[in-house]
């Protein structure tokens, strides 16, 4: 049975803390649209932090369990490259078709850096293009998905570690669906408010985004319940970011997100896809298993 109590604690103090930030910081002025300041990022890295908290609120004070049983293992390493493979084989899948049927990647950068024009008109690259794209390469597929994991994990505390298995009552699947759908919500304040990820195009913005995070967190739902690990769903939480924010984002600017990038259309319906797919998986996973028990009877 659901702890109710629980939920709606861990539940209010995320949220409670998440539309105090955002507020605060949209009265100061603060924005995510075109390029935000440092000022106004770091809003969206402190609410990274606040599902943590609310997780370790509800778990330590109201189910007064401890805080190992909110996922803090490792798991099985064969899982890592694994799920890395999976989530930029997506990524490949996404700009392979932007390539393809939209727009071709700027090597030389110049439209990269035509982002930066409206407040830095003389800005320009530091190194020659080629070297920029291979240092960037580097940051996106190694450097940035080990440095992103702190940030990364304090979302991932709450949403797999603490919310999945609060609503593991009602059914694996149910709580795929309902952790992954809350998280979007979660993700929908600041994207409406500040104008997150997509700028101008929020509303639009906020409805594929709902959809992308979703599936996302369904398969990523998935890939905890067969791990238990909460580490493991910080790793691909900070492989997608790293993947979103990296390399592909700098080689195919463009002005429209709902359809270019990790988290337009493109990416939403690959998400879409892997949430199904991890539906499949739990449904075939317990039909073997009901009859691998009426075997053994």
């Amino acid at each position: 049975m659901v702890n109710k109590k629980a939920l709606i604690t861990f539940l209010t103090i995320t949220f409670g803390l998440t539309v105090s930030a955002v507020l605060i910081a949209k009265f100061l002025g603060f924005t995510l649209v075109g390029v935000p300041t440092i000022f106004s990022q770091m809003v969206i890295l402190g609410c990274m932090f606040f599902p943590a908290i609310g997780a370790i609120i509800a778990q330590k004070f109201v189910l007064r369990k401890p805080l190992k049983e909110l996922g803090f293992k490792i798991g099985q390493l064969s899982m890592y490259p694994k799920v890395y493979g999976i989530i930029l084989l997506m990524f490949v899948i996404n700009y392979a078709f932007v390539w393809a049927f939209i727009m071709k990647p700027d090597f030389t950068l110049a439209s990269f850096m035509n982002q930066f024009s409206a407040v830095r008109p003389n800005m320009t690259l530091p190194l020659p293009a080629y070297q920029m794209i291979i240092a960037f390469s580097a940051m996106t597929f190694i450097g940035a998905p080990i440095f992103n994991m702190i940030p990364s994990l304090g979302e991932e505390i709450g949403w797999r570690g603490f919310l999945l298995p609060a609503l593991e009552p009602l059914g694996k699947i149910k709580a795929m669906l309902l952790s992954g759908m809350i998280w979007a919500v979660w993700h929908t304040l600041t994207i409406l408010i500040l104008g997150f990820a997509y700028g101008n195009q929020a509303l639009p913005g906020a409805i594929l985004h709902f959809l992308t995070v979703t599936g996302l967190g369904m398969w990523m739902g998935y890939i905890w319940f067969k791990t238990r690990s909460t580490v493991l769903a910080g790793f691909i939480h900070s492989v997608f970011n790293a993947n979103n924010y990296g390399i592909w984002a700098m080689l195919f600017v463009s002005s429209n997100k709902l359809i270019v990038g990790g988290i337009g259309l493109i990416g939403a319906i690959l998400c879409l896809v892997l949430g199904v797919f991890a539906v499949y998986k739990v449904k075939a996973e317990s039909e073997g298993e009901q009859r691998l028990t009426f075997a053994r009877k």
